[in-house]
């Protein structure tokens, strides 16, 4: 050992401590960085120096490594706590737009609105040739139609916003995985199968997987070349420096549009079930649901009071009277669901009353309906208008599939009553409502222009109301179509179904928050930086450094006295 050895040890602690400073430096710069990760120079001893025998002498200090301070799992579980809070986000703000938009806090809910309306019915039975009472039942229903377009209209709007949301999130979380592909290739080559971490880059990749976390489950698994490979339910998105990329394809599927989310590459369908993705693809199948049950709930309605109504007379007849919906081919059965038609009439019959305004004569035929789906005879649209035409003093065709019926003078007007087949309303004959489901549900024209013919009766007698008392029934009565439940208790079931979705993502929100907060201060803890440890290592850096300097000048004293013996 010489003393050029001992000025070696020197030079090598001053460049040691010298980027331990610069280190610890760069820690407390980045204090306030977001996505920083805390680095630390690990020292490690040089490799001694044999100076006799069995006797060996340490040759100074170098840096082993920089390294971040972290966590790799730990860091996956909090990216798959930030997935499962900003899905519950996500369903928790769009679930409360569609919860606010039923509007049930408040007296203009369709539950008020469909009881005012069949309150208006039972209020007619009292009176039924009251023409103002007509009026007041025209309005209720005017205002149970407007409520459910309205309504079904803003639940369409959500669904098209959804739509909207999906794709610009979507092509957000494209671009990240793209980006992710890109670091990974500059890691890789940074670091070129060494044993040290480009820790800058890799910093860049870990916000942008946190960002990519906020969007969409994600699943990350590092490769030995420094790359890390992304997966969302073990279907890989990144692969080293490859994306296969984020998409939406469109398609239309039982007359809707249908947005699924898509592998660009493969065009296979991306199975996101958390993130902001996640929830949006759970918030767009509630909406779906809640519009389907909405419609569904317009279509029984309208229907079952259809059914009542059609059967049932005003306080005169009428000349003539076209269906409001028309078959598809008139030589198919009308129970076919390719005749076209919104709603499913039976076997069964109905009656045709004619009267002869000057003698009071009424004449009353029955109209077979014959849709038991055997034999192979069910009747169709062209079968009912034959019969319909044995029948004296009225006529009846079909114009581009609409069934037409009128009397042959205007001394002859004409009704109908008894139908079991549900024929009547299901072609749209006589009835309250047109249309088939929420979108489309208005109150009968005809009906609005002349409230006389509204039916209130069932035996033709201008003050009979048993089919006022039938149709005010219904707001309970029990519908096969809406699974055995009323009307209202349906609308109550759908709103509170919805309500309790809510309810449930808020909890969902508030407990993924918390254990995000707490997996947050974790890593907090082990890979954020702290001013006071920092400040620590900054003086024991610092000693070390004078230190070695003060090796340094007393090498050099002493190196100066060898000089003076030599001269």
């Amino acid at each position: 050992m010489s003393l050029s050895g001992a000025l070696n040890v020197g030079r090598s602690a001053l460049s040691t401590h010298q980027v331990a400073i610069q280190v610890t430096s760069n820690n407390i710069a980045n204090v306030n960085t977001p996505g920083y990760t805390r680095q630390t120079a690990k020292l490690a001893a040089l490799r001694d120096q044999r100076i006799g025998p069995d006797l060996y002498v340490g040759t100074g200090v170098g840096i082993d490594s920089i390294t971040r301070a972290i966590d790799a799992s730990l860091n996956g579980r909090l990216r798959a706590s930030t997935s499962d809070g900003e899905a519950a986000d996500v369903i928790k703000q769009w679930l409360g737009r569609v919860e606010a938009t039923f509007n049930e806090l408040s007296d203009e809910d369709l539950s008020t609105r469909l009881s005012n309306f069949f309150n208006s019915w039972s209020n007619l039975a009292n009176k039924p040739q009251d023409i103002g009472l007509r009026q007041v039942v025209l309005q209720a229903g005017e205002s149970v139609a407007t409520w459910l377009s309205d309504v079904r209209g803003q639940l369409s709007g959500l669904n098209a916003d959804v739509d909207d949301r999906i794709k610009a999130v979507a092509t957000t979380a494209d671009g990240l995985a793209r980006q992710i592909a890109d670091l990974n290739t500059q890691i890789t080559q940074t670091e070129g199968g060494g044993g040290g971490q480009a820790n800058g880059l890799r910093d860049q990749r870990d916000v942008l997987l946190g960002k990519l976390s906020e969007l969409i489950n994600i699943q990350t698994k590092e490769q030995p070349s420094g790359a890390i490979n992304v997966f969302v339910n073990s279907e890989p998105l990144v692969t080293n420096g490859e994306s296969t990329g984020i998409g939406v394809r469109d398609q239309i599927i039982d007359g809707k549009q249908v947005r699924t989310l898509i592998f660009q590459r493969t065009d296979s369908e991306l199975p996101a079930r958390e993130g902001q993705l996640g929830g949006l693809a759970t918030v767009k199948t509630t909406i779906q649901g809640a519009l389907d049950k909405f419609d569904s709930l317009a279509n029984n309605l309208i229907f079952e009071l259809n059914k009542v109504h059609s059967s049932g007379q005003g306080l005169e007849g009428v000349h003539a009277v076209q269906s409001g919906f028309a078959v598809a081919d008139t030589t198919l059965a009308l129970s076919n669901p390719d005749a076209g038609l919104k709603f499913d009439p039976g076997n069964g019959s109905f009656v045709v009353h004619v009267k002869n305004k000057l003698s009071g004569l009424t004449t009353s035929t029955l109209v077979q309906v014959d849709l038991d789906n055997l034999n192979g005879d069910d009747t169709t649209l062209d079968d009912l208008v034959a019969s319909i035409n044995g029948i004296a003093n009225i006529s009846a065709n079909n114009t581009a599939g609409r069934l037409n019926i009128a009397t042959d003078s205007d001394a002859v007007e004409l009704s109908f009553s008894q139908d079991s087949s549900g024929i009547l309303a299901a072609l749209g004959v006589n009835t309250f409502f047109t249309g088939s489901d929420a979108g489309n549900i208005a109150v009968n024209k005809n009906l609005k222009s002349r409230p006389s013919l509204l039916a209130a009766a069932k035996n033709g007698e201008p003050g009979d109301n048993q089919t006022a008392l039938a149709i005010a029934r219904l707001e309970t009565l029990a519908v096969a179509g809406l699974e055995g439940v009323s009307i209202k208790d349906a609308y109550a079931g759908l709103v509170n179904d919805i309500a309790g979705k809510a309810s449930t993502a808020q909890s969902d929100a508030e407990a993924a928050a918390s254990i995000r907060e707490t997996l947050s201060a974790q890593r907090e803890a082990l890979s954020g930086v702290s001013l006071d440890e920092e400040a620590v290592n900054l003086i024991k850096s610092q000693r070390a450094f004078q230190g070695a300097a003060r090796v340094i000048s007393t090498v050099d004293e002493l190196l100066q006295t060898v000089l003076a013996l030599v001269r």
